[in-house]
């Protein structure tokens, strides 16, 4: 149990489970989804482990001292190195694309490709004002890769301190221009508007925030991204999440869109499973799917689903 958390365990794809075992015997164990019964387990000390989403290749992260950080990517079936960097410290990084890692640290976010052998990460943009204090859960890409968005969590308000602050950065490479939201969690999308020639590039947003009369507010948003001038605008859609009074404190942590169904998959800490329409933001359905805190999730691309 003390190995399942949001620090040991990582899944960047429905492909495999990377968990590292820390004590007297320093580990990683590696799952593959499709074969659960014969996990890999390989003698490695490291602070953090990524599967790569598609191949057999592996990120380690390991603290030095000064403040820094080594990373390095190991491709496992030619038990060799495919490059190395150090680098300050890194809060929070994940596989963007199966030939990219984003990197964040305290400051800023950086990219890191596995095709070129000697390139360092590289700067795309600085950390917004509004997750200075906060503890970063989740970076994503748009698919056109022009759109990234950084989410952090922060300890809530005094009047209400169970439920976590989220803070939100969306960023645009078109414009170099950030824009700090509050959000605990966020995706991307496209949508084919009828007669459009190109599909819209959407981003969805979940928001649970105290307002200033009291009230906690939990909203859902679809809005589209740069509207490419000649066609028909997206219509910005937003609808309520609505939590039982038992889940008053939870909040999203999971949220992926379904290009399959054209549906917006949101689970919460509490294992609270919403499914929302990505065109209308009308709610589909809503249960309990877990007794256990949830931290992690990913698309299942076979299938659709989550």
């Amino acid at each position: 149990p003390q190995c399942i958390s949001f620090t040991n365990l990582t899944m960047e794809s429905d492909k495999y489970i990377c968990v590292r075992e820390s004590g007297t015997a320093n580990n990683v164990v590696i799952i593959e989804v499709n074969n659960p019964l014969t996990p890999t387990k390989k003698p490695i000390t490291a602070d953090s482990a990524l599967m790569n989403p598609k191949q057999n290749v592996i990120a380690l992260k390991a603290r030095l001292e000064d403040e820094q950080d080594s990373l390095q990517i190991f491709n496992i079936d030619q038990k060799a190195r495919i490059k190395g960097h150090d680098m300050e410290r890194v809060e929070f990084w994940k596989w963007i694309t199966p030939r990219m890692l984003g990197i964040v640290t305290k400051t800023a976010v950086y990219h890191w490709t596995i095709d070129d052998d000697n390139s360092a990460p590289v700067k795309v943009f600085e950390r917004t004002a509004n997750l200075s204090e906060s503890q970063i859960i989740s970076y994503k890409a748009s698919e056109d890769m022009q759109w990234f968005t950084l989410i952090g969590i922060a300890r809530g308000d005094a009047a209400n301190p169970a439920l976590v602050k989220g803070n939100m950065q969306l960023f645009s490479v078109a414009q170099q221009r950030s824009q700090a939201l509050e959000a605990h969690m966020a995706a991307f999308a496209t949508h084919q508007v009828p007669g459009n020639a190109q599909k819209s590039q959407l981003v969805t947003f979940a928001q649970k925030m105290r307002q200033p009369d009291g009230q906690i507010a939990s909203k859902l948003h679809v809005i589209e991204l740069g509207a490419p001038a000649g066609q028909t605008p997206f219509t910005k859609r937003t609808s309520e999440l609505f939590f039982p009074p038992e889940y008053a404190d939870d909040f999203p942590v999971v949220m992926q869109v379904s290009e399959k169904y054209g549906v917006i998959y949101i689970v919460t800490k509490g294992g609270l499973l919403f499914v929302y329409d990505l065109e209308t933001a009308t709610p589909v359905y809503r249960a309990p799917i877990s007794q256990e805190p949830v931290f992690v999730g990913t698309e299942a691309s076979s299938t659709g689903g989550l």
